[in-house]
């Protein structure tokens, strides 16, 4: 066998697949055909939709750039017909026109540099090569080229049309109206220029409601650039113009997406060094360390992030309840408390408001992991529950339960203390502890209230739904109200027979289902007796006059 070698090439068949290279919607034919008549010179684009014996519905776009040198240059896959100078400013491939290849499309064009056009006409099968393109003579002082689009249906041609004029930098005309357009970085808050691209650099992030973050000349995508997010002050979001930049290049046919090649790596350390340069100016910053790093690799001189967290506040188990409170300096003496959940953090919560000498508790931030004052604040860590009845003690865990019965003397929250390499075990006295899973059912829950305790029923109701009420937004499931009241009515059974008794509890409940349920058919003036006797239920007082009726109810 014979070594041999070849060029790799098209083959002819290929041009029968090309209608495949493209879904044919307005949007591309107008990003397209508006691309060429800047190219070629344009100074407006006038569009038009018409209706005719002639062309039926159709999309007339016309524009008053130089022309064509030779209508063949348009159906030449491959071939883009511009100059070398600009095919390699703007990579233009040749492609793009064969977005009208599953429409057809008539075009009036100028014979460039010269009073003569020419009429063409190329059906959907001249574009995949089974038909030929008809060239004849076209009128005479035509400016520039006309095309004319058949019209389908369903199609929102004015949307269209408005959507490529946002950013065109030519002048358009739809029906006699000419279409708003607005400078794709005209709400940059700082706009640099790099090696033919504007780098347009936003605190609030400009794809929130739309992806589109790179411009061509008025054809807008999305691209993967970078953001620099800070914990308590401004981020920082890119926007890119691409002006004259020839070596930034589109995923050829559709131009959806941005090739991965070195220039876009550059392109998005440019941005980086942006970022950080805007922070370092700014003054006292909360970067993460990983892009504090990052900076200072890049060559900006970075300062650590302003010592500062967010104070400790329990979370709810109900989530929409939760709030972020704003950061505050850090001293050396804070120090860190990273909760395991809301039944935790609010037994926690309530030993830390009566520990007299207590050091200001934050928040952990992960991100700040490897700054020095960070990693220097001690850490606290929950162990462990302790009641003590008696001269008998007895230590769980946090989701554990306590064997021993009975409201105890004595209750401890067990921490750890780690500071730096010391440990130490910190025992804060406490009047309540629910121990139990996170997120559990009330039926879950071991309560401990200690004999000493002033609590109420009230107050220990509310730090059950705090801790424990996590309502469900299943389809099957009551409403919302339904399950808080639900909730806290067997909250409150509970308190009322620990603190009080099991008789008052049961008192409690009938005197609530009394007033949610009768109370409103009542009189609202005047004493009422129920009386139950032997289950039998009577009532005494409650007038039985024309009066009655008069009463308001609780509809009114």
């Amino acid at each position: 066998m014979t070594d041999f070698s070849f060029h790799a090439k098209v083959a002819a068949e290929a041009i029968e697949k090309v209608g495949r290279l493209f879904n044919a919607a307005i949007d591309d034919i107008l990003n397209e055909l508006l691309q060429n008549a800047r190219r070629a010179g344009a100074t407006k684009v006038v569009i038009d939709q018409i209706d005719g014996p002639r062309f039926g519905k159709a999309v007339r776009i016309a524009d008053n750039g130089a022309g064509l040198e030779d209508p063949r240059s348009l159906f030449s896959l491959g071939h883009s017909g511009w100059s070398k100078a600009l095919s390699s400013s703007e990579d233009a491939a040749g492609m793009g026109f064969f977005a009208l290849a599953n429409r057809g499309t008539t075009i009036i064009a100028q014979r460039k540099g010269t009073s003569d056009s020419w009429l063409i006409q190329a059906s959907a099968d001249a574009f995949h090569g089974k038909q030929p393109v008809n060239v004849g003579p076209g009128p005479d002082n035509h400016k520039g080229v006309t095309v004319i689009v058949p019209e389908t249906a369903s199609e929102n041609i004015a949307g269209a049309v408005q959507h490529a004029a946002r950013f065109y930098p030519v002048a358009v005309e739809f029906n006699g109206e000419i279409m708003p357009s607005s400078d794709f970085l005209g709400e940059a808050e700082h706009i640099e220029e790099w090696r033919g691209i504007r780098i347009g650099v936003f605190s609030r992030n400009p794809g929130r409601y739309n992806f589109d973050n790179a411009n061509f000349h008025g054809v807008t995508l999305g691209m993967p650039l970078p953001e620099l997010r800070q914990s308590w002050h401004r981020s920082f979001f890119a926007r890119v113009d691409v002006v004259d930049c020839a070596h930034l290049k589109l995923v050829l046919p559709a131009r959806k997406e941005v090739v991965r090649n070195e220039m876009f790596d550059a392109l998005l350390e440019a941005i980086d060094r942006i970022y950080f340069r805007l922070t370092a100016a700014s003054g006292p910053h909360s970067l993460s360390f990983k892009d504090y790093q990052r900076g200072r690799t890049l060559g900006v001189d970075l300062s650590e992030a302003a010592p500062a967290l967010r104070p400790f506040s329990p979370i709810f188990a109900e989530a929409d309840r939760n709030e972020l409170l704003p950061a505050k300096p850090v001293g050396v003496n804070a120090q860190i408390y990273e909760g395991g959940g809301p039944l935790e953090e609010q037994n926690v919560t309530r030993a830390f408001s009566a520990w007299s000498d207590a050091p200001p508790v934050f928040e952990p931030n992960h991100a700040f992991a490897g700054y020095l004052w960070y990693d220097r604040l001690s850490r606290i860590g929950l162990t462990g529950y302790k009641m003590v009845t008696g001269d008998a003690g007895e230590e769980i865990e946090p989701v554990g339960s306590f064997e021993t019965e009975g409201r105890p003397d004595r209750l401890e929250i067990v921490l750890e203390v780690v500071d730096g390499h010391a440990v130490d075990i910190q025992r804060l006295e406490t009047d309540l502890i629910v121990a139990g899973p996170e997120y559990g059912s009330l039926h879950e829950a071991d309560i401990l209230v200690t004999r000493q305790s002033t609590i109420t029923p009230v107050a220990l109701r509310m730090f059950l739904i705090d801790a424990l009420f996590c309502p469900s937004d299943d389809a099957d499931d009551a409403s919302y109200d339904q399950q808080l009241e639900w909730f806290s009515d067997e909250a409150e059974d509970l308190s009322v027979n620990l603190l009080q008794s099991e008789a008052e509890a049961d008192l409690n409940a009938i005197i609530r289902a009394i007033e949610r349920e009768v109370v409103w058919r009542l009189p609202t003036k005047g004493s009422v007796v129920i009386r139950i006797d032997d289950r039998k239920v009577s009532l005494e007082g409650m007038p039985c006059t024309a009066d009655t009726a008069a009463e308001p109810d609780r509809a009114g």
